[in-house]
């Protein structure tokens, strides 16, 4: 039965207490993510931008993606200029070592061969010799560095594809060295190896077949990105709150939201709330990572608290029904970002629909920077004409590459989205303002009936 509340008609026009969040990026930061096809593939980093713009809607950065597929160090450097440091960044975030570990190196059996354990330790000295060597060029220019260490491959789950086997190994010593350069410049190291490595080790205890990596050994899917980009924001000590809503007619205890028009009357509780963020969405293709990391308890707390609320309580913001809580539910807080009914995480969706456009920009820019780095440095005829250029690729593919289909996949997108280059261009900029004006604060009515 519906309790008849003493009307009580409070404006509370107050302002959140001051809520400091500490974060590794600021407005007006330019961040590329420089390295291999799972930089390229950005998905991790796509996370971690969705976290920022979802979380500091007030503080816009930028985001680049310096990943190309297949690539190593020697290639970072001999990009450098055109492709990364064009971007006039602020910060340089760096994961290199998978391609540069060479795994044709290894198969499935140990060697002895004098020859190609000799080749191995060539490839990881020239691996530690480059990568110094990429810091270095971006220290001296002032911008700062985070490294990142190699992710996991799976090289003992009981998969379809060819296992190198002892890549791994040789991936846990260029993590190892990453840590070393880490404490020698004094910059931040976020440790993908480890995480991924302790997961799919207590992922095939029960199931040989299961991986947190993907099916290929090398490429982690979406989960794994996800894992990912929780291990960057937890190494970067990224903020856990989104908001604190305390409602509390007494005092005014509400973190990184305002409270307004208060009323406690007969139909119940009501009042107004603006967040300064929102909650970070996520989807059901990260399903997996969500059971095995606490991303939401650690990362994306949008926690609503009623004190002397009545015994069972329905939530409604804006007309949406959330659920019903028990009265000690409401008093110890609840969680919304657990509620993808909420507006603020279907706010949270639409920031992604706009990201998720930016990034499709990227990925054609990417395939552009792929086949004219790898494919067309040293091409001496018209890079405009591309009749021209289809045939020269073309007839590569079929002489020199045609035992990787990959190759010419990327030829044929490439000769669609070069003429788009432009376009992509503006895209990428638009799109990620877009988001941003997506992701400001908007004011929500909530709504309490509750009975005893």
């Amino acid at each position: 039965m519906m309790i008849k509340f003493r009307l009580l008609i409070v404006c509370l026009c107050v302002n959140a207490v001051v809520f400091a969040q500490s974060n590794l990026f600021h407005k007006g930061d330019r961040v590329c993510f420089v390295g291999n096809s799972i930089t390229s593939n950005g998905e991790f980093y796509h996370n971690i931008m969705l976290y920022y713009v979802t979380r500091f809607p007030d503080q816009p950065l930028t985001f680049f993606n310096c990943g190309i597929s297949g690539d190593v160090c020697s290639g970072v450097l001999k990009r450098m200029d055109d492709d990364i440091l064009v971007h006039n960044p602020t910060h340089a975030v760096i994961k290199l070592g998978m391609n540069d570990v060479n795994r044709s190196l290894y198969t499935l059996y140990p060697t002895k061969n004098a020859d190609t354990l000799a080749k191995r330790e060539e490839a990881i000295a020239t691996y530690k010799l480059r990568l110094d060597s990429i810091i270095n060029i971006f220290l001296s220019r002032g911008i700062k560095v985070i490294l990142q260490k190699p992710t996991d491959y799976d090289q003992t789950g009981s998969l379809k594809a060819v296992n190198n086997y002892g890549v791994n190994d040789a991936l846990k010593r260029c993590a190892d060295y990453i840590q070393t350069l880490a404490d020698k410049y004094k910059v931040p190291v976020v440790d993908y190896w480890t995480i991924l490595h302790d997961i799919n080790t207590q992922l095939q205890k029960k199931d040989s077949t299961a991986t947190i990596i993907g099916p290929d050994r090398v490429h982690p899917g979406s989960a794994g990105h996800l894992v990912m980009a929780y291990q960057f924001l937890k190494t970067i000590k990224a903020p856990q709150l989104v908001s604190e809503i305390v409602v509390d007619t007494k005092k005014n205890q509400s973190k990184n939201a305002f409270i307004t028009d208060f009323v406690n009357g007969k139909d119940g509780i009501s009042f107004k709330v603006t967040e300064k963020a929102l909650p970070f969405p996520t989807s059901e293709g990260q399903k997996q990572a969500l059971e095995l990391i606490p991303f939401v308890d650690d990362l994306s707390v949008e926690k609503l608290v009623v004190k002397n609320a009545g015994t069972t309580n329905e939530l409604r913001i804006d007309t949406a029904l959330i659920g019903t809580f028990t009265k000690e539910e409401l008093a110890k807080g609840i969680n919304l970002s657990l509620y993808p009914n909420t507006p603020q995480f279907k706010q949270a969706l639409q920031v992604k629909e706009v990201l998720n456009k930016m990034w499709k920009a990227v990925s054609d820019l990417r395939t552009i920077e792929y086949v004219e780095f790898k494919f067309l440095s040293y091409y001496k005829g018209n890079k405009d004409n591309m009749p021209e250029l289809k045939e020269y690729l073309d007839n590569l593919y079929k002489t020199k590459l045609s035992n990787t289909p990959y190759y010419k996949t990327q030829f044929d997108r490439y000769y669609i989205v070069k003429a788009n280059q432009k376009q992509l261009l503006q895209d990428f900029d638009t799109f990620r303002e877009d988001a941003y004006k997506v992701a400001q604060p908007v004011e929500h009515t909530f709504l309490l009936t509750t009975s005893y």
